[in-house]
């Protein structure tokens, strides 16, 4: 045998043996941490597949609740307002939102309305509340307060603007202001963003209250 070979024989060995030495020492946590690897990945499926479900009946349910409404919008509440505290996102929301509109009067409703925005986990959502809440509002005693209060959601970064500005339109001919509620009216049909029904609804005022005061 030559030297080089019986070198290279000698270093195998000694890589062997500290391979097994390695191994001896270490190897029991490559494997625990192989199997907490496995288990991890088990577990994410698992989760997954678990939480799939659990959106599978929210969705289910806050359905059923819906069509229920239509005949029974007290159970619906009821039914509602369980779901508002124990349902997967984004029904928990929602169930929140429409369960505040089943109330007895408009007035509780807005008050419901009012007090579950602060509550929701999204500023879009919060603002599309008190929204509903101030068209609820409407031809109640408390309408002008509040309409009044959702002046912030009109900037232009908010996205029920539009909506907003239709209230304000809605409080200004409450309040017998003609002129400023033709204003904003005019304000929303120049806004190219505005949606069509939006616009129409707009220019169908003008054209009637325009009319009203020509005479």
């Amino acid at each position: 045998m030559s030297d080089s070979a019986a070198f290279h024989e000698i270093d195998d060995a000694v890589r062997k043996d500290e391979m097994k030495e390695w191994w001896r020492r270490y190897g029991t946590w490559v494997v625990a941490g192989a199997v907490v690897v496995v288990v991890a990945a088990a577990g994410l499926v698992g989760w997954r597949q678990y939480d799939q479900a659990q959106r599978a009946a929210a969705s289910a349910a806050y359905s059923a609740a819906l069509v229920q409404a239509t005949t029974d919008p007290a159970a619906a509440r009821v039914e509602l307002e369980k779901q508002a505290a124990s349902a997967p996102e984004p029904y928990r929301s929602l169930a929140a939102v429409v369960a505040a509109q089943l109330r007895a009067t408009p007035e509780e409703e807005v008050a419901a309305l009012v007090a579950v925005a602060p509550r929701l986990p999204t500023r879009e959502l919060s603002d599309l509340a008190l929204v509903i809440a101030g068209f609820k509002s409407i031809g109640t005693p408390k309408a002008q307060e509040t309409v009044a209060q959702l002046d912030p959601l009109a900037a232009p970064d908010r996205p029920f603007q539009l909506s907003v500005r239709e209230l304000q339109a809605m409080a200004a001919m409450g309040k017998g202001d003609t002129k400023r509620a033709r204003e904003i009216w005019t304000e929303i049909l120049k806004d190219r963003a505005a949606p069509q029904g939006t616009a129409q609804r707009a220019s169908a005022m003008l054209g009637v209250h325009g009319a009203a005061e020509a005479k």
